[in-house]
This record gives structure tokens, sequence and C-alpha cells, in this order.
């Protein structure tokens, strides 16, 4: 696995906090936002990008707290994150609806977006998203686990931890991919993992109202080996929805993006394609 650095990036001023925003390709052509998932940060993205076609303006974000965005210093919501995104098109310009990206926390915010402000998407992606809020008994585990990290911060046990429930025991036994994984979560920091883990997994909303409420089309990838979105909960969430299709991505848990970049290029590339011709 290659990891390869991401153009400098624009800092942005925004109700989070100041966030790190990347614009890669075309400038005119179709925009498309790529927010990451927990515990990692943008570069996660890099070896998707370059797999999708060249054409498309690529506006590449960090969330708070992670990458080069600032710090998050108190508990925040998806929907603060959401109200985040629209100041970072509003600061570049674009008005006009995006093909929004969203691995696990970006497909939140994407749900949020869609069901809030639809003008604002021409189509949206979830990967590995579940629209439901966890289950009483992991919020309270890992409620707990954010006042493990403020206290002490990502130890080998916490990174070795974070990376079983983000990984495959298959991707874990590539040392480049687990030394990446570990060393997003180290960068992040205690403080600021405390702070997203509280705000955007333990007190998540129910974001299904807002993918029901969605007019626009929605593709929900879920893959084979994550219990808290099995393709049968993904379809489930499809049904309420407008407009909205189911894949499955093989041998990948979370972090699809890092895992089966190829299977999931090809999955947008055909998706896009299909929309736009409707």
């Amino acid at each position: 696995m290659t990891i390869n650095s991401l153009p400098s990036p624009t800092l942005v001023p925004t109700c989070v906090g100041t966030l790190a925003l990347r614009q890669i390709g075309a400038r005119t052509g179709p925009v498309t936002v790529l927010w990451h998932s927990m515990f990692v940060d943008s570069s996660s993205w890099n070896r998707v990008i370059p797999l999708l076609p060249r054409d498309r303006r690529l506006l590449i974000v960090d969330g708070p707290g992670y990458g080069d965005s600032g710090p998050l210093h108190r508990t925040s919501s998806i929907a603060e994150c959401a109200c985040a995104a629209i100041e970072l098109l509003d600061s570049v310009g674009i008005s006009d609806p995006v093909d929004w990206v969203g691995n696990a926390w970006g497909g939140h915010v994407g749900y949020h977006l869609a069901g809030t402000s639809p003008d604002r998407l021409r189509t949206l992606v979830t990967i590995s998203a579940p629209a439901l809020p966890l289950p009483r008994l992991d919020r309270i585990k890992l409620e707990g686990l954010s006042y493990v990290l403020r206290l002490f911060g990502p130890t080998a046990s916490l990174r070795r931890k974070i990376a079983v429930a983000q990984l495959t025991d298959g991707a874990r036994q590539d040392p480049e991919m687990l030394e990446y994984m570990e060393s997003a979560v180290h960068r992040a920091g205690g403080n600021n993992l405390a702070h997203a883990t509280r705000s955007f997994i333990v007190r998540r909303s129910d974001l299904s109202e807002h993918a029901a409420n969605a007019t626009l089309p929605i593709l929900i990838v879920a893959t084979d080996d994550r219990g808290e979105l099995t393709p049968e909960q993904a379809r489930a969430t499809a049904v309420k929805c407008c407009d909205a299709e189911v894949a499955v991505v093989g041998k990948s848990r979370t972090l699809v993006p890092l895992e089966q970049p190829q299977q999931l290029a090809d999955l947008l590339i055909d998706f896009w394609a299909r929309r736009s011709r409707q």
C-alpha cells in the first residue's frame, strides 16, 4: 500500500473550528466532496483519488480535530459538521449541488445534509455509515473509551483496539496498513479523539429520518465485515429512502477507501455515470 501526500490545504474558519480543505482535479468539472471516517484523516482517500475521473474537482476535508484541521475543544455534533460543510463550500464559491462521498463519519454528515440542505447535494454516497444511532451498550463502552483517551491519550493498547474495530483481520496483517492506522490515531491525540468519539459516535443522533426525507439519489455502501451496518441493515435504510440503492464491498470493515480502493472507485464511477444520464 502506498499513501502519498495530498496538496497543501486551505484553512477555513467554521462553526466547529478551523477546517483544512484540499482541492485537486479540474476546476470546472463536477464537484465531489470527500469526508473521511473517524480515527483517520483525509489521507485515507489517497488510494482512491488516482482512480477517480480526472475531469472532477475534488474537495477533500479534514474533519475537526484531524489532519491539518484545528483541534476540537468541545463536544460537537453531526449537525454542526453539516453546518461546517456548507461553510466550506461557500468559502470556495461553490453554490451548485455537489456529489458527496462520506466514509462512516463523512456518511453521517452526508445524511444530515441530504435531509436538511438537499439543494447543496446532487448525489450522496455513504460508506459503512449506519443511519441508526449506536445501541445503548456500545454507547456506554465508547463513552468510557472517550474518558480513557482524554486522560491517557491513544496508548498502544488503545491504538490496537481501534485498528481491530476499523480494519479486517486480513488488512491488519499488512504492516504498512497497520502502521498507517496506528499513526493516524496517534496524530489525532487524546483530547481530539475523546471529543470526537463523544460527539460523533456516542452521541450520534438517529439519521434515518434525514435519509428518508432526502429526494436525491443515494448509494449506501455496506461491507461484509461490519456488524453495525450489515447489508441487510443497509437495505432496510434504503427502503425508507426516496431514491436509494445498496452496494456491498467484500473483504472490508469500516475503512473501505483503504482496504478496497478499486472496488470503491468502480462503484462511484458507475453510480455517477448512471445518475448523470437520468
